[in-house]
């Protein structure tokens, strides 16, 4: 069976979007057709949470002890970067901000919900990552992940409810998928530390 055109010619197969732990992550970086407010929210929404997980990825090679929770934080890092692409190529191809405080403008489309930032690292929990080593840095690591990725499940299901765009539901099915698995590693991880 193969793999759904995209419009941008990239394959929705899920071997090449799911491609998360076999190497890098694909995803169009285009979302052509009607889109909504809820598809807007949902990539201003991935570009906060995206930005933030990449830079709790970026703290663990000199903070982590935990080679699995190196290695986990590289791969985010890589995929999480993947989205960003892709959240900021739909803003731009819808000619849309990246956040909806830039400009104060009406966010277009012709009907959808509003999405916030669930289950994100506050400024606090986040300075207590960066100075956090070891097993305590690698524990904190874990949970916090577990809160984005609940956080992005609940992003996904405004979409999938609410959302217009094709290429963005399929995104955001798939995604879906990808974050109930790691949540069910990471949990198994942080049971071994």
């Amino acid at each position: 069976m193969g793999g759904m055109d995209m419009g941008d010619g990239t394959s929705g197969s899920p071997s090449a979007s799911t491609a998360a732990h076999e190497g890098a992550m694909v995803m169009p970086t285009t979302a052509p057709g009607p889109f909504n407010d809820a598809d807007v929210a949902y990539a201003q929404g991935m570009i906060a949470h995206c930005s933030q997980l990449v830079e709790m990825s970026g703290l663990a090679p000199g903070r982590a002890s935990n080679q699995e929770v190196k290695d986990l934080a590289s791969r985010t890092m890589t995929n999480e970067k993947t989205e960003l692409a892709a959240a900021r190529g739909w803003l731009r191809y819808w000619n849309r901000p990246e956040s909806a405080a830039e400009g104060g403008m009406d966010m277009g489309g012709d009907d959808g919900g509003d999405m916030k930032m669930a289950d994100s690292m506050s400024e606090a929990d986040m300075e207590k990552l960066k100075t956090a080593e070891g097993v305590a840095f690698d524990r904190a690591f874990l949970k916090a992940m577990i809160e984005h990725r609940n956080g992005e499940i609940e992003m996904t299901r405004g979409v999938l409810g609410d959302g217009r765009n094709a290429t963005v539901k399929q995104q955001a099915v798939m995604m879906a998928a990808m974050q109930k698995g790691e949540v069910q590693s990471l949990t198994r991880l942080l049971a071994k530390l």
